[in-house]
């Protein structure tokens, strides 16, 4: 059996979670849960399927466990898409849990997933962790999760949430298909462009969740998004500036919903935003490497050959 500490990453093989993987794995005894049973270089694999099993064992004794589990909401929402992306959140949530309520050596703490959609579209106004949720189905169903986060009396437990705004890494997310569109000349704004996107680096948003498991004052909700949100038009504009391309007229609204449509991307989605600020983090002492859209994707993307560089 390892001596190191033992953190458990449920949907460890994603996008996110595969960027822990590899610096946690330096100094823990990294056990990655996934349906496949298969784990990033580094790690542990074990099967699980959101239901009781072997897997639950793993959490005796742990330092924290990780839980990054559900379904993508870039979808066409319909009633059974809607279904399966909460339905994916709470069972995942509560099935774990469960196991930390039923261990005897329960781990030290629980970092959940959520996002900064439970605020609802808030237009220009500016929402920190004290703000209430909005109204929405994105709004719903973080409320939902976050609800299942908090069901179980966990008294040796500490819990953390983490609302996650747009992640930015050049090899998952939002980020490529972006960059793509802006190289291609296609980089315009989206409706009106004035909404707001709560964005990330990778790099920072895996700092935050190794900050939080590792401060033992950190608990309840953080939001997981860099201190400087931007308008998707300015994102647009600073992915424009990278590849060195000039402005675009803004994609209208109306156009957008119908290749929305096709595509089989909610417009809403899109079309609507948070301008989230990180304030519990920023008032305990985190500190961002990329705090501004301009360093982060030049950061991101300056290996590409066509990037503009300073």
């Amino acid at each position: 059996m390892s001596e190191q500490p033992k953190i458990l990453i449920a949907g460890g093989t994603g996008f996110v979670g595969t960027h822990l993987v590899k610096p946690l794995a330096a100094d823990h005894d990294v056990v990655v849960l996934s349906r496949s049973g298969k784990a990033p270089e580094g790690a542990r694999g074990m099967t699980w399927n959101s239901e009781p099993g072997p897997w639950a064992q793993e959490l005796e004794g742990a330092k924290a466990v990780i839980n990054l589990v559900g379904e993508t909401i870039a979808q066409r929402w319909t009633e059974d898409a809607k279904e399966r992306i909460l339905e994916s959140r709470l069972k995942s949530t509560r099935s774990i849990g469960e196991a930390i309520a039923s261990a005897s050596q329960p781990p030290t703490v629980w970092v959940n997933a959520s996002a900064v959609g439970i605020y609802g579209d808030t237009g220009p106004r500016e929402v920190t962790e004290a703000s209430p949720p909005g109204t929405g189905f994105t709004a719903e169903v973080g409320e939902a999760w976050e609800a299942a986060v908090n069901e179980p009396e966990l008294p040796s437990t500490r819990r953390v949430i983490c609302r996650l705004g747009t992640v930015l890494g050049k090899d998952g997310g939002a980020l490529p298909r972006l960059a793509k569109l802006a190289n291609f000349g296609l980089g315009g704004a989206l409706g009106h462009g004035e909404q707001f996107v709560s964005w990330i680096h990778i790099d920072d948003l895996v700092s935050m969740i190794r900050w939080s498991i590792e401060h033992d004052d950190i608990h309840g909700v953080l939001n997981a998004t860099a201190p400087n949100p931007v308008t998707n038009s300015m994102l647009m504009s600073e992915l424009r500036a990278v590849y060195g391309r000039p402005p675009v007229p803004k994609l209208p609204a109306a156009v957008f919903k119908i290749v929305a449509n096709v595509v089989g991307v909610p417009a809403e989605l899109l079309l609507t935003g948070q301008r989230a600020v990180p304030a519990i983090p920023l008032g305990r002492g985190f500190l961002f490497q990329h705090d501004k859209i301009r360093g982060a994707l030049q950061n991101l993307l300056a290996d590409h050959p066509t990037a503009w560089k300073k």
